[in-house]
């Protein structure tokens, strides 16, 4: 797992003077650090470069002073950037050079992008799992990683739209539990924390379920 340190050390001398500010969000401010977990952080660059790919960063780069802006009127230079990101290194994000960033943002743009991704992004990834689900077999197992992003991305969501807040993966899993305990989203929570948990094609489609009942707890 790449420390802050050690990626502002491989930019600094692939790009000499051209790294202005580094801001962490996501996981290592969010108390949410697991093993497999990438080095989430914003890059202002006091002028234009190519940014080399590295393993395990995952890197949006951006003009040095863009964070000042609303995130509607700013170009990446790579990367995505969203208001909910604009939020997190607004109230959580960590700055390991450079100055604190405004980041300026309502809460109106986080929900409104939220709801969006919910109605874009995760429908048609649920809707092409919905049209396979009836061939498969629910005690087959399943892959980890693909599972743990679409079992507990849409509880992040859900609990933004209720609350204005951003939480980790981890949180949102835990959240949504204890609102719908009758499906296993612990057991996905358990398995993001390390523990051996047998994932089955059962619990995607709970994640499939909860996603269903997401959409209807958010549009009432």
């Amino acid at each position: 797992m790449i420390t802050p340190g050690e990626y502002l050390s491989f930019l600094d001398a692939r790009l000499p003077g051209l790294v202005a500010g580094a801001h962490l969000y996501g996981s290592r401010v969010l108390d949410d650090v697991v093993p497999d977990s990438d080095l989430d952080i914003v890059i202002e660059l006091s002028s234009p470069a190519e940014v080399p790919a590295v393993e395990g960063a995952d890197v949006a780069v951006v003009p040095a002073g863009s964070l000042e802006k609303p995130v509607f009127d700013v170009t990446p230079l790579s990367g995505e950037i969203t208001p909910v990101l604009w939020q997190q290194l607004r109230t959580v994000g960590q700055t390991v050079r450079g100055t604190r960033p405004s980041c300026p943002g309502t809460a109106a743009d986080v929900e409104a992008y939220c709801r969006d991704n919910l109605a874009t992004y995760w429908k048609t990834e649920f809707d092409h799992f919905r049209g396979i689900a009836p061939s498969l077999d629910p005690e087959a197992s399943i892959g980890r990683a693909n599972l743990l992003w679409v079992g507990l991305g849409p509880a992040r969501l859900w609990h933004t739209i209720r609350t204005g807040e951003i939480v980790s993966k981890s949180r949102a899993g835990v959240l949504a539990a204890a609102r719908w305990p009758d499906l296993p989203i612990l057991e996905l929570v358990a398995s993001r924390r390390g523990e051996d948990v047998p994932l089955k094609v059962s619990h995607a489609l709970a994640s499939l379920d909860l996603y269903d009942r997401i959409v209807a707890d958010v549009t009432t």
